[in-house]
């Protein structure tokens, strides 16, 4: 994505944002633009409270002074803003590609909306993947013959030329989904197997997507909404 289109997007987010609410802070390039902004807006009055889903989001909220509440501390979380890696005319959404799905995930799960932000090619007609799948790195000889065994290409996840370590401390397999018909059934029997701790396919869709179409953002409104999105 444009660094120019992830601003157009964090600005028009920040509209979704209100004083009082509890935000759930996703991670990832496109987020960062979002709290980058978040923090200007805190700087000139704003008043929210953050619940972050990785050490990075942490670290540039603190620098932002976004106030911040543990998952513990967070009575309700009213509005998560995240990235996303692929999206399908159903709203089905595939994350995980900055490495925070776990937490991201439980965040999602608790909060009351969710707004995502995405460029064109976030969109596809079915989800291709990879999706990463979390798991502790004991169990990774057992789901990747899992995986092989059902003819399906699977990749360690590396970060300079080392196993990638989700901030839970587990590795990341990413797998590649050409020849899966069923994403949904695919994820939920991964999850079913020990070791395995969570997929990228996210069972809480989002209420709304903001994306831009020929230079102006628009947003989307899940199918089952009444709402028909329109632009920002």
């Amino acid at each position: 994505m444009y660094e120019q289109e992830k601003k157009m997007l964090a600005e028009a987010a920040i509209k979704q944002v209100k004083n009082g609410m509890i935000l759930g802070l996703g991670t990832g390039s496109t987020t960062r633009s979002f709290i980058d902004a978040l923090g200007e807006w805190v700087k000139a009055g704003g008043e929210v409270q953050g619940v972050a889903t990785s050490n990075e989001t942490v670290e540039q909220a603190k620098r932002l002074n976004i106030p911040l509440l543990s998952l513990e501390e967070a009575t309700h979380i009213d509005l998560v803003i995240d990235g996303i890696d692929q999206i399908d005319p159903r709203f089905r959404v595939l994350k995980g590609g900055g490495g925070a799905l776990f937490r991201e995930k439980v965040v999602a799960l608790m909060s009351r909306e969710i707004l995502y932000l995405a460029d064109a090619s976030k969109f596809v007609h079915h989800l291709t993947g990879p999706l990463p799948v979390e798991i502790d790195a004991f169990a990774r000889p057992y789901v990747e013959r899992y995986l092989r065994d059902k003819q399906l290409d699977v990749t360690l996840r590396e970060h300079d030329g080392q196993p990638f370590v989700t901030d839970g401390g587990h590795l990341i397999l990413d797998v590649d989904l050409e020849r899966v018909q069923d994403v949904r059934h695919l994820a939920q029997e991964l999850k079913s197997l020990t070791g395995v701790l969570e997929t990228g396919y996210f069972e809480r869709q989002p209420d709304h997507v903001l994306t831009v179409e020929q230079g102006k953002v628009r947003q989307l409104a899940h199918p089952n909404l009444r709402d028909g999105g329109g632009l920002v």
